[in-house]
């Protein structure tokens, strides 16, 4: 596994321990994290900087889950909201889960505890080109 990502990623996680987490790992492989511990904190991130690659959404979290905050994205009419790849973090993946994460606009799912392989290779589909 090459350890260079160059993309910039927002995570959204209420648990500090897997903001820790996700930073130490990001970090290692070069990518640049922003953090937010709820939808609220993420949906007002993502409308003032336009500069995110990818956004690792929590799915449920207190004031407002993953869910909610990524409809709320994909309701603005700018391409940047619409096309903003959003992975779901969850720790279960049942099949109305999978229905609940895909109507809301997000495009993928990695399961809680993640796989480090498994979380570099959906990031590195979205990183950008040198």
């Amino acid at each position: 596994m090459e350890n260079e990502l160059n993309v910039n990623v927002l995570v959204v996680d209420d648990n500090n321990i897997n903001r820790l987490l996700l930073n130490k790992v990001l970090t290692k492989w070069g990518a640049h994290a922003d953090f937010a511990e709820n939808g609220l904190q993420a949906v007002e991130k993502i409308t003032n900087n336009h500069n995110y690659d990818v956004v690792l959404m929590d799915v449920y979290m207190p004031e407002m889950g993953g869910i909610e905050a990524t409809q709320l994205i994909r309701s603005k009419q700018e391409a940047y909201f619409q096309q903003l790849p959003i992975i779901a973090l969850t720790a279960s993946m049942l099949s109305s889960e999978r229905n609940e994460i895909e109507d809301a606009g997000m495009n993928d799912f990695i399961l809680k505890p993640f796989e480090p392989k498994s979380l570099f290779e959906k990031l590195s589909a979205y990183q950008k080109v040198k």
